[in-house]
């Protein structure tokens, strides 16, 4: 059964089970510092082992402090991405590998690749949300403040993206005062969010307790992003990893909300079912459609936005088995309202960012938002009165309201409708439309530039932390 036919019963199931073991068990907060102030804060707390339970009245304040308002906001924070007619899709990340869009090898990822893919996303109109798609291999340990300019420099959408080190959440966060116009305009209007992913069942690393709890600090939307693994760090059934997926959310949904009251937070998981033949993840599974879609269900349980990954494939090359694997994490998650799909790029189980899947996804995802848009209930005077005077075997071709209405149906612009002879007579495959599309972007498009001066101040920066040769690149 998909996600998408489950009721709120269900809901309420899985939050009481949550509920169950956040009350009895707890979770593990390996960090000494966050541990003292949840234990100042009320929560019982267990020090030898670390274990943090969460008690009703807790859990009633958090839940009543939750925010339900969060948006994300373009750079210029003039209109904030709209999440009420359906699913928003965002760019996958942060693997170290990309496909080269030159030759087609696999290789370590750039900064190069960061900007050019990000560039990529900004000028594709269904990407709603830009991530850097890729890990800046060449630029060390402070890759991700790289990575954050770049993302600030090259798309005027909103974008995501975390920082490795808690010492860099300040930095990160001056790049986006420098571009909102201060750290009170950014709240105001914020676009960026961050991501961090717990460790299931019950765990953070200390060190992504430390940047949640900076980021929340300075009023940063957070996302729980859950990666929990059915047969493996979670129950093999769905409903069972369904439990652990939202007992880990929620659990932090209450710490930080209680440590930071009316802080901006997301509902995440990029969960996926263990396969026992090969010991991997298969990004391409359908329950990984499926497990998302119930992450979705459980976000709108709590009233919040949800990120969710699809639109996976576990497929190494722009072939049959991509577009199947597409789909079918995809569609699960568009009809449970899943408010952003987090994948588009991503290709050999997220390992890997390829150029030219990123253009094919783009069109994959016109294709779904068009098919999820159903058949519009309108007056049919206009068209009965058609059909009556063509009935019998008449032709509405030449009809006037054929040829107002008929653009609203939807044409690919890279799929190939064409007959045969046409289609033989081009020559050019899919893979080779999609390069030659994303060539012409990265040659072409130029998103709307920062301001000199703020541009300026993002290199200085940049520069405390990789040296003073650091610049940006036209």
């Amino acid at each position: 059964m998909l996600a998408s036919h489950l009721h709120n019963s269900t809901a309420e199931r899985v939050h009481a089970k949550s509920v169950e073991i956040l009350d009895e068990v707890g979770f593990c907060v390996p960090e000494r510092d966050t541990l003292a102030r949840l234990k100042a804060a009320g929560f019982p707390v267990d020090q030898e082992s670390q274990m943090v339970r969460v008690t009703p009245e807790l859990l009633e304040t958090a839940l009543t402090q939750l925010p339900r308002n969060v948006a994300l906001y373009h750079r210029a924070g003039e209109k904030p991405v709209t999440f009420e007619h359906g699913s928003c899709f965002m760019g996958a990340g942060t693997p170290v590998n990309v496909f080269d869009l030159q030759n087609g090898v696999r290789r370590p990822a750039t900064r190069q690749d960061v900007r050019h893919l990000v560039t990529l996303q900004d000028a594709l109109p269904q990407v709603d949300i830009v991530r850097p798609t890729v890990t800046a291999t060449d630029q060390g340990e402070c890759s991700d403040l790289v990575e954050i300019a770049e993302l600030l420099r090259c798309t005027g959408k909103p974008v995501v993206h975390r920082t490795l080190s808690a010492e860099r959440v300040d930095a990160a966060v001056e790049m986006l005062a420098a571009v909102a116009g201060g750290e009170d305009a950014f709240r105001a209007c914020p676009n960026f969010a961050t991501l961090y992913c717990p460790i299931s069942p019950g765990y953070f690393t200390p060190e992504n307790i430390r940047c949640m709890l900076r980021w929340a600090g300075h009023g940063v939307p957070v996302t729980l992003l859950s990666m929990a693994m059915g047969g493996a760090s979670a129950p093999a059934t769905l409903l069972g990893e369904l439990v652990v997926i939202n007992t880990d959310v929620l659990a932090w949904i209450v710490a930080l909300q209680i440590l930071y009251p009316g802080v901006p937070l997301l509902y995440g998981s990029v969960s996926a079912v263990l396969d026992m033949r090969t010991g991997l993840l298969p990004l391409g599974a359908p329950e990984r459609g499926m497990i998302n879609a119930g992450a979705a269900m459980m976000a709108r349980y709590y009233g919040m936005l949800s990120m969710c990954g699809g639109l996976s494939t576990d497929a190494k090359a722009l072939d049959s088995q991509a577009g199947f694997e597409k789909a079918v994490t995809a569609v699960p998650l568009m009809l449970e309202g899943a408010d952003i799909i987090y994948g588009v790029g991503a290709v050999d189980a997220g390992s890997t960012i390829s150029y030219v899947q990123m253009v094919l996804d783009d069109e994959l995802a016109a294709g779904l938002w068009r098919m999820m848009q159903g058949i519009g209930l309108h007056d049919l005077e206009e068209e009965v009165a058609l059909i009556k005077a063509n009935t019998p075997r008449g032709n509405f071709l030449k009809a006037k309201h054929t040829r107002r209405t008929f653009r609203q149906h939807w044409q690919p612009g890279i799929l190939s409708r064409d007959a045969y002879e046409t289609w033989l007579a081009k020559g050019k495959s899919i893979e080779q439309i999609c390069n030659r599309k994303a060539q012409d972007i990265l040659t072409q498009h130029r998103p709307p530039p920062l301001p000199a001066g703020i541009e300026a101040e993002l290199e200085r920066i940049v520069r405390r932390y990789l040296g003073p040769n650091f610049y940006f690149e036209p």
